[in-house]
């Protein structure tokens, strides 16, 4: 008997610490680079844009800490963890393939053909081949490996038509874009990789425009966490796509998660009017700070539902 309640002591800890990590590690690289901002007395365009600067230690390592633990969490619901589990593969390609990867390879082969820390550009489209998929290895096997530990992720695909229809969309703009970033990572010759993404022409207001696989992967990392957020926001509707039952703890915080999920959703506007009358050309940067604050606050809720449901969690 004492052994049973020390493993669930054992779990609801490790739970715990999980979820105050994607707390603090999206606050760290919200104060790092809000203090990077105010110390150079200027703000850059993205956090992104930080890359080649001193930030890009904290920026890649958080992104990654996050992608693995958001893969490797269990969502309290299908919805949640299957929202969960793309956001992860998203923010790896977020953390490695930096915003001006095509600049940067560009200035290297202009230049002496080496970076400052004597990387030739090959090199580093190497390094990043190797990396991004030794990543992408590692979080497709921990998918795997819950796959087949649990049926939860199959319950998507055997509930409603809408949520069978939600998975297909959503599954195929992964595949699609992990098809096209591999494509474009490992097809040319390293010489000539640039991530570019896509190109779309002749669009309503815009014009032109060029759409990297950092930005589709920002983009979609954002949607992902979204639809997280709204599975907790509007529970009942979230388990009638994938025929769950839900318990009483999973009606607590619903205002909260509502209005998370809203301001989630409006903040594209909401940046791009903050920077309109605040810092002009900074709608991205201003955008990324609101959603990681509304990630964080997000967690903190989740943190003490949770906690009400199994007792204390660990205090920070």
């Amino acid at each position: 008997m004492g052994t049973h309640q020390d493993e669930d002591e054992v779990r609801r800890l490790t739970y715990g610490s999980l979820r105050w990590l994607l707390v603090l590690l999206p606050a760290v690289l919200f104060v790092v680079s809000v203090g990077t901002a105010v110390v150079q007395g200027s703000l850059e365009t993205s956090i992104s844009a930080y890359y080649g600067g001193p930030v890009r230690d904290v920026f890649v390592g958080v992104l990654i800490a996050v992608a693995v633990l958001l893969v490797a969490y269990q969502g309290s619901t299908t919805m949640e963890d299957y929202n969960l589990n793309g956001a992860g593969f998203y923010a790896i390609f977020v953390a490695l393939v930096p915003t001006g990867l095509e600049g940067i390879l560009e200035d290297l082969r202009r230049g002496d053909g080496l970076s400052p820390g004597g990387v030739s550009p090959v090199e580093l489209v190497w390094s990043l081949r190797i990396s991004l998929t030794v990543v992408l290895v590692l979080c497709l096997w921990l998918l795997v490996q819950e796959l087949r530990a649990t049926e939860r992720m199959r319950q998507l695909v055997t509930g409603d038509r809408i949520a069978l229809v939600f998975v297909a969309v959503t599954g195929g703009t992964l595949l699609a874009f992990l098809a096209l970033a591999m494509w474009q990572l490992w097809v040319p010759p390293a010489d000539e990789v640039t991530m570019g993404g896509l190109s779309l022409t002749g669009l309503p207001i815009v014009g032109d425009l060029q759409v990297r696989i950092h930005d589709l992967a920002a983009i979609f990392l954002i949607c992902a966490l979204a639809v997280a957020v709204w599975s907790h926001a509007w529970p009942r509707t979230a388990a009638r796509r994938s025929g769950e039952q839900l318990e009483a703890h999973q009606l607590m915080h619903l205002t909260g998660y509502r209005v998370i999920f809203v301001l989630m959703v409006l903040g594209p506007l909401l940046a791009w009017a903050a920077a309109a009358a605040l810092a002009p050309g900074r709608t991205v940067i201003l955008l990324e700070w609101w959603e990681i604050g509304l990630f964080c606050l997000f967690w903190v809720l989740e943190t003490r539902r949770q906690a009400r449901v199994g007792g204390p969690s660990p205090r920070v």
